[in-house]
């Protein structure tokens, strides 16, 4: 038996190719979470769309996962450095991260949102127009802005050339650790707006009273898995089982569960 079975663990490596790895019995992988939907933690436990994915990527090649939870500005160089396999944390695929990290097929659609107070009239007239919505952030002097540390609402709201962002010189942006503070900074009347991903967006907003998401999208991202530059074995073997998960139906359960 011992024999079949350890017969039977070999043939998943062989087959989605983890040689490279460096503890053939786990996987470890760096996340921030506190970016719910996609992680976040109740009690002792990870939960969220890239743990679930995470967990059937380290289930189906025969691994036990190790979760490495840390800032969100740890994530890419937790991956780059080694100390983590590959990173699973909400990640927006762009040249920027793509020198530092290769990246899985995209597994899901994204985008920046703004997060208003409900009273905030003139923002909410703009209605789904991204470049009018865009135009008045940039005119209004002095304007707030928060955002979480790292992400790209926060590269989009301070401008990075590499990004392609022009940002807004006007305004004053304030990071935060993670999205639920800085919703709390504009409940609190310590920002105007935040700007975050839609999903978490939308779920910390229903969680605010007095808030709510625009209708106009800033940006179109797509989210993918990030492994340490050149490691094409494991790259592989994520994309393999992703491909899996959506043929088999797992992939649509997960999202279910969250959204």
């Amino acid at each position: 038996m011992y024999r079949l079975v350890l017969s039977s663990i070999l043939a998943v490596f062989v087959a989605f190719g983890v040689s490279g790895c460096k503890d053939d019995k786990k996987l470890v992988v760096a996340t921030a979470a506190e970016f719910p939907p996609f992680e976040f933690k109740e009690g002792l436990e990870y939960k969220g769309v890239d743990m679930e994915i995470s967990r059937e990527i380290a289930k189906r090649l025969g691994k036990e996962l190790e979760i490495k939870d840390m800032e969100f500005d740890a994530v890419m160089s937790a991956v780059s450095s080694g100390n983590a396999d590959f990173a699973a944390s909400g990640l927006t695929i762009n040249e920027t991260r793509l020198k530092v990290a290769d990246f899985t097929k995209p597994y899901y659609n994204a985008n920046q949102v703004v997060i208003v107070k409900s009273e905030n009239v003139a923002l909410k007239a703009v209605g789904n127009d991204a470049e009018a919505l865009a135009m008045a952030i940039s005119q209004k002097d002095g304007i707030k802005i928060g955002v979480q540390a790292g992400t790209t609402g926060a590269f989009f709201a301070k401008g990075d050339e590499e990004w392609g962002f022009a940002g807004f010189p006007k305004a004053e942006v304030k990071s935060f650790v993670n999205g639920s503070l800085a919703v709390s900074a504009l409940v609190n009347g310590q920002v105007d707006i935040v700007i975050l991903d839609e999903a978490p967006a939308r779920l910390i907003s229903k969680g605010n009273a007095g808030t709510e998401v625009l209708e106009a999208a800033l940006t179109q991202e797509e989210y993918g898995i990030a492994v340490k530059k050149g490691n094409k074995e494991l790259l592989d073997s994520i994309n393999s089982v992703l491909d899996a998960m959506r043929e088999d139906g797992t992939f649509d359960k997960i999202m279910q569960n969250y959204f």
